[in-house]
């Protein structure tokens, strides 16, 4: 079995909506592990944001996201941005605020 079918079966054995499973396999199939926003996946899904916002909320229930909540300031404005990304994916990796909101690719104090 490949990963990407072993990750979908999570996504079937968990109690979610059909569109939460849409987005879940968007972010199976498409999101390499990166850190992504929920503008981002929406567009991915042919969604608004508002409409993405309460599937993700349900994955993130059953523990198939990580969240990371970061305050960002665009254009003088202060604003909340959510990351998110499979729960699964990369599970070692640290998060670091940097300019460009990536984690890092090992824990501090641990070498590589």
């Amino acid at each position: 079995m490949t990963t990407a079918n072993a990750t979908l079966d999570q996504g079937l054995a968990a109690d979610i909506s059909d569109r939460a499973f849409r987005l879940y396999c968007v972010l199976v199939l498409r999101s390499n592990g990166e850190w992504m926003t929920i503008p981002r996946l929406a567009r991915q899904c042919k969604l608004t944001p508002h409409q993405a916002r309460g599937p993700v909320t349900e994955l993130h229930a059953v523990g198939l996201l990580e969240r990371k909540l970061r305050y960002e300031t665009h254009q003088g404005r202060r604003s909340k941005v959510t990351y998110f990304r499979l729960a699964n994916d990369a599970p070692g990796e640290a998060w670091i605020s940097g300019p460009d909101d990536q984690p890092a690719s090992h824990e501090e104090g641990q070498t590589a």
